[in-house]
């Protein structure tokens, strides 16, 4: 994302049907895919430990869009 920083509630405000957030989600659902693919492979305990981090903070973001788009 080589994007200048845009806040998601600038984004609803001026788009209430929040369409805008669509790419958003797509990255992320991308992002947790990658991440799980890789952890199906199999990963040294540390990376596993990194890995589920990083999908915890995915769904985590995913779940603050859901709740500012509700």
């Amino acid at each position: 994302m080589n994007e200048a920083f845009v806040s998601v509630l600038d984004m609803l405000e001026n788009d209430p049907s929040g369409t805008g957030l669509k790419p958003i989600r797509e990255d992320l659902l991308n992002m947790d895919m990658d991440i799980r693919r890789n952890m199906d492979r199999g990963l040294a305990p540390d990376e596993m430990t990194t890995a589920r981090t990083s999908r915890a903070m995915i769904q985590a973001a995913e779940s603050i869009l859901n709740k500012l788009s509700s």
